[in-house]
């Protein structure tokens, strides 16, 4: 849900609460935090156990516990399958087999700005300012539109909700790669060279309060790090089985450089209340950045956003909600001169406009239904659409959705909806989703079928940029959107002691939006490809060993997709998260201890390659193989009252590196020790 649209809907949860059946054992649902009240499954208000969607919820307490501030980070720990990775244009995803372009982000239900590479720019995501992380596996389209065919992941961000409140919070880590010491004032590249060290530092201010009808906070952070670079320790050995012939190639001796950062982000949420029935709320941020690379070029990445909604709730009854918002986010990129500050390019700007009406009420005990209808329009300003000029681009759609949340039973309750699609360049696209859950408690079963679909994004569509006279990339105004069908089955025990859920999962692809290589691998094209399929499965067990050890695991398993007999797909086919976490007292002194891993199994791959293993040039394809790895992170937090804490971790406790920097192998520092406080009024 979107700003305070959310907390109607969350008050309408609350005076109509889900009734739990005689023999629910409210220990064990309580217990494994499965009470929580989620939204973003299905737009309305579901407990966590009873949403027939299966729902992954990280709550504000279990950040705090970890002090975790980077996004990126806690994603890695909390999904299996889930990876980053600094590649040259900056930071990828990929979960289960799937890029950027298929995740969608939101924050308070609304889309970013700002992609490149098919990724957001994650660095606008502050875990200082969230409530809880909601993330739903599998298409999302019935009720999110495009690019929600994979997943979503909704981050809420807290509302105010004491009369008066301040609090601040630093964390402060070991620089990754100290590169310059004692640089004199004198020094003619003093700016760059202190620019590339900044400190690993992340700390946020946030002042809020009540007044009447009225409730406001606000929030300044500001967060920093320092570049490093990452050198390969091991070399490239290639077989090509189609000629028998093996490549050895020199160690790569070129390091790899990751860029640092520096900036600062401001949100303000204003909220007037005239009468129990109606409210009027406002937000606005600002965000500014500033990448750090360790190249001699005098040129540093300035990021500028600025965005905003504004959103009306009125309540026509006891149990129904009228919501009108309206929502803008303009993002953009400039180079600018290290040397001679205040001259900068603009490079780059991406707009969104998005006015949303929703509608949600009740019929009876059994019906909740909500329909809505919104707009979106999306501009790209960027050198990629005729050589040697800038451009823009737009594109424009219309959606209308509906959605029945049907509780049959006390034990039998069916989701169902269907959202339909205009869009300016490729037409309509109906979208359809039903998911059931059947609860005989200690056990719950749940089924999902989801229709989802992804229109071409600007680039693909208009694409032609040549790339230093090395290759060209060609858009295509004739792509069809992608579509896919994804399938899912569960089944979940609890107990008292016990929580374990299997899921497995088929998701068909059509219509799959690919570049391909062509003339001698000097033009990529994009096109529509022949139908593919990911398909897999995972289990999650949370064990409550003793009174307060609990111990969470989740292991994932994607089957490989081969296209021709070749193996293109660059993901782990076996991933895991584990978690322990311990807590105790010690006098008033409240103390968590949480030791977490992230495991990623070996994989190949295949690659095309020019050889010459007969003195001709050839193409042919040879498979890359990546050692599986483990990465470990420690902490220990001590709330020493309700209102101040101190967190004392390790990162990369094991100091894992990777032999080979590439696209695919782990690009993070070393072990990194941190110090993170807490104290609020």
């Amino acid at each position: 849900m979107r700003g305070h649209a959310s907390q109607s809907i969350a008050r309408l949860s609350e005076e109509q609460p889900i009734s739990w059946r005689e023999d629910d054992d409210s220990l064990a649902i309580n217990k494994f935090k499965l009470d929580e009240v989620v939204v973003t499954a299905t737009r309305t208000p579901k407990r966590l156990s009873q949403s027939p969607v299966i729902t992954q919820v990280v709550t504000a307490q279990q950040i705090e516990d970890r002090g975790l501030s980077d996004i990126k980070s806690l994603l890695t720990q909390e999904i299996p399958g889930l990876v980053f990775n600094e590649v040259g244009f900056g930071t990828s995803i990929n979960l289960q087999g799937l890029g950027g372009k298929h995740i969608l982000f939101l924050v308070d239900g609304e889309r970013m700005a700002g992609e490149t590479g098919d990724n957001i720019d994650y660095q606008r995501l502050d875990l200082n300012n969230i409530e809880r992380i909601e993330i739903v596996q599998g298409a999302a389209s019935a009720l999110y539109g495009s690019q929600a065919m994979g997943g979503v992941i909704n981050i809420i961000t807290r509302k105010q909700k004491k009369p008066f409140s301040v609090s601040v919070s630093a964390k402060w880590a070991q620089p990754y790669e100290q590169n310059f010491t004692d640089v004199d004032k004198d020094d003619r590249l003093r700016v760059y060279k202190r620019n590339a060290d900044r400190p690993n530092l992340n700390t946020d201010i946030t002042i809020g309060g009540k007044w009447r009808k009225w409730t406001g906070k606000s929030v300044l952070s500001y967060k920093s790090a320092d570049a490093y670079r990452l050198f390969d320790t091991d070399s490239v050995v290639k077989y090509f089985p189609e000629y028998d012939y093996t490549l050895r190639q020199p160690r790569h001796t070129t390091p790899t450089l990751v860029s640092g950062y520096g900036g600062h982000n401001f949100t303000q949420t204003i909220t007037y209340a005239p009468t129990e029935k109606l409210s009027f709320s406002a937000k606005g941020n600002l965000y500014a950045m500033n990448k750090y690379d360790l190249s001699l070029d005098n040129k540093y990445e300035h990021n500028a956003d600025a965005s905003g909604s504004v959103n009306t709730v009125y309540r026509l009854g006891d149990f129904s909600d009228l919501q009108v918002s309206l929502y803008v986010d303009n993002y953009n990129r400039y180079h600018a001169l290290e040397l001679l500050p205040g001259q900068k390019e603009h490079i780059y700007r991406h707009r969104l406009l998005q006015p949303r009406a929703q509608y949600t009420f009740r019929i009876g005990s059994k019906h909740a239904l909500n329909a809505g209808v919104e707009y979106l329009y999306e501009s790209l300003y960027a050198d990629k659409f005729e050589a040697e000029r800038y451009q823009e681009r737009n594109q424009r759609s219309g959606s209308l959705y509906v959605q029945d949340d049907w509780s049959v039973t006390q034990r039998f309750s069916v989701v169902a909806g269907v959202r339909a699609d205009y869009h300016n360049a490729y037409g309509f696209n109906i979208s359809p989703k039903v998911a059931a859950i059947v609860k005989r408690f200690p056990f719950t079963f749940r089924f999902n079928y989801a229709a989802g679909y992804r229109s071409p994004n600007l680039k693909e569509l208009y694409m032609n940029w040549d790339h230093l006279g090395m290759f060209m990339i060609y858009g295509n105004a004739a792509l069809r959107p992608e579509r896919n069908h994804y399938f899912s089955l569960s089944a979940e025990y609890v107990s008292e002691y016990l929580y374990a859920v299997a899921t497995g999962y088929v998701n068909l692809f059509s219509d799959k939006i690919e570049g391909v290589w062509t003339n001698n691998q000097t033009e990529l094209h994009y096109h529509n490809i022949s139908s593919t399929t990911l398909a897999g499965a995972n289990a999650n067990v949370r064990v409550n060993l003793l009174k307060n050890l609990f111990v969470y695991t989740t292991v994932n398993y994607l089957h490989p997709r081969r296209t021709g007999g070749v193996r293109l797909n660059t993901q782990s086919m076996l991933t895991a998260t584990t978690r322990a976490e311990y807590a105790f007292r010690i006098g008033k002194q409240h103390v968590v201890l949480n030791v977490s891993g992230t495991l990623l199994g070996a994989k190949k791959y295949s690659v095309l390659e020019k050889i010459r293993p007969n003195h001709t040039e050839v193409e042919a394809y040879y498979t890359a193989r990546v050692q599986g790895y483990s990465l470990w992170n420690a902490s220990a937090t001590w709330r020493f009252s309700e209102r101040t804490r101190l967190t004392l971790g390790v990162d990369n406790l094991f100091d894992y590196r990777a032999g080979i920097i590439n696209f695919n192998t782990y690009t993070g520092p070393g072990r990194n020790a941190f110090a993170a406080v807490y104290w609020s009024l």
